[in-house]
């Protein structure tokens, strides 16, 4: 096994943890459970969530595993030097045993001792938990980290350097490991992360479990205080192998070679589309292997944006391509089935057909366009009402030298979210924990796609949280807040004499929240 590739740091990972009696937790699902308001596993620690508070873990209570994450509000950020949409976490947790000391310790241990990683940690520095209104500083971590060797340290707010997994529940302070990043050799004396941020890359956490959060904000000291700490996998094999990017590492470097050999280009002059469409098609076939299709709904709906973005991209580069043999090669080495190929190649087609539609509408468009400039509505309505990707938009418009009115669609797509943002502020705007409701209550089946009356639906749930109320029902025609589509209103007649009016509906895990006026 070649030292620093993929294989070498994640079997460096099992070994040390195992050398500190920690036992291996399987990997949880990409998809999120009904203890959390996430539609995918966000974070390594998510299945942990009860443990942080108490309870005990049939494994013990040190544990450590390596675990894939989905997380997709920065997607149009992908195809730049970081963001992914997924990445894998490597991550050790002590519930209840050693805390602040041991964990910063073994932390610095791993990175910079020559039996593991052997990073220079002279081109360290950290991050440590200034205060707020609930909590003081916490000088013990800044102690321990001077004690393990690191003389850059920075204090920053809670924004940054504390850690829950939701609203509610366990959360601590946070102190976070950077790794120098930036032209020079080594960091300049006067240079850590507050004051010089671009040349500094987060590369591990420790986060410390040392509360409780309930609904009103308020924090009590847990009994069994834990530890949670994470590091990217993605990140450490940048640093390892001395890449820019995720993407140059042996991580991603074989698909991104064939992803040129079937297109005819070079990875160099078409760094972002290339980025794009290996990165989307990694999380599409292992959404896909978790027995997730394309549809118009919720996960099921972004795996589908995340199939469309990845073909346009590659519609973009060569509009002739052989589909079937670029999705061979990649489904083969991110290590699919066929069937996750076919699902994949699937609903391409159907993209295919969308796509051929709007270019039909484009052609309507270009005739009564009577300057140089594609008016922004039409960019608009094209995206909006056709699916129409505004990328290739632009495209189509370049090739007829055109220019479209990008400012005015940017413009029109913020105030449609705004709108949306709009209509659940004010008293719908309230932090519930929404699992301590729905816990063991089936998934809402929505009728409202053949009806928009419903008869004999059954009430699950009647609850109140700070003066609002919420029903939960087996079925329901209300349509449930998605992106920046508001949520249905409507009456609904619970018995003869009792009618309510439902001023917003939210969907949680598949769990519908009607909330009453």
């Amino acid at each position: 096994m070649e030292v620093y590739s993929w294989e070498w740091i994640k079997q460096q990972w099992n070994d040390f943890r195992i050398s500190k009696k920690h036992q291996h937790l399987p990997e949880a699902s990409l998809i999120a459970d009904k203890s959390s308001t996430a539609m995918f596993n966000l974070a390594g620690m998510q299945q942990l969530i009860p443990y942080f508070s108490g309870k005990r873990h049939p494994l013990g209570n040190r544990l450590f595993n390596i675990q894939k994450c989905v997380r997709t509000v920065d997607v149009d950020e992908v195809g730049d030097a970081t963001h992914l949409t997924m990445f894998e976490m490597m991550g050790n947790r002590s519930l209840g045993d050693y805390f602040k000391k041991k964990s910063i310790q073994r932390s610095r241990d791993f990175l910079t001792s020559k039996e593991w990683l052997e990073l220079d940690p002279n081109k360290l520095a950290v991050t440590i938990f200034q205060w707020d209104e609930n909590a003081p500083r916490d000088d013990e971590s800044a102690w321990y980290r001077k004690e393990a060797g690191v003389q850059k340290i920075s204090y920053l707010w809670a924004d940054d350097n504390r850690r829950s997994p939701g609203p509610i529940g366990p959360c601590g302070p946070d102190t976070e490991i950077f790794y120098r990043i930036g032209e020079w050799d080594l960091p300049p004396a006067d240079s850590d992360v507050s004051s010089d941020p671009d040349n500094w890359m987060e590369i591990r956490n420790n986060v410390f479990m040392q509360y409780y959060r309930d609904e009103e904000w308020n924090l009590t000291k847990l009994s069994a205080q834990s530890v949670d700490t994470g590091m990217g996998f993605e990140r450490m094999a940048m640093v390892l192998q001395n890449k820019t990017s995720p993407y140059d590492t042996d991580i991603f470097q074989q698909a991104i070679h064939s992803v040129e050999k079937v297109l005819g280009i070079s990875y160099s002059n078409h760094t972002k589309h290339i980025r794009i469409i290996t990165d989307h098609c990694r999380t599409s076939l292992s959404l896909i292997a978790e027995n997730i299709q394309p549809s118009n709904e919720g996960r099921w709906y972004v795996l589908r944006m995340l199939i469309r973005r990845m073909y346009y991209n590659i519609v973009l580069l060569n509009d002739t391509v052989d589909i079937w043999a670029l999705a061979e090669q990649l489904t083969s080495f991110f290590g699919f089935t066929e069937n996750n190929k076919t699902i994949l190649l699937k609903e391409i087609s159907q993209f295919q057909k969308t796509l051929k539609n709007g270019q039909k509408e484009f052609e309507k468009i270009l005739q009564s366009t009577t300057d140089k400039v594609i008016a922004g509505k039409d960019i608009f309505k094209l995206y909006d009402t056709f699916g129409f990707p505004r990328e290739l938009t632009k495209e189509l418009a370049q090739e007829r030298w055109l220019t479209i009115d990008e400012a005015w669609f940017y413009k029109a797509l913020e105030e449609q979210k705004n709108r949306s943002r709009q209509a659940t502020k004010g008293k719908f705007s309230i932090d519930i924990d929404r699992s301590n409701y729905t816990q063991d209550i089936p998934e809402t089946f929505f009728v409202g796609y053949d009806k928009l009356e419903q008869e004999g639906s059954l009430l699950l749930k009647d609850f109140t949280v700070k003066d609002q109320r919420v029903l939960i029902f087996d079925r329901t025609p209300f349509y449930a807040e998605w992106w920046w589509q508001t949520g249905d209103r409507g009456v609904v007649m619970l018995n003869p004499w009792e009618e309510l009016q439902i001023i917003d509906v939210k969907n949680y895990e598949w769990v519908f929240l009607h909330f009453v006026e």
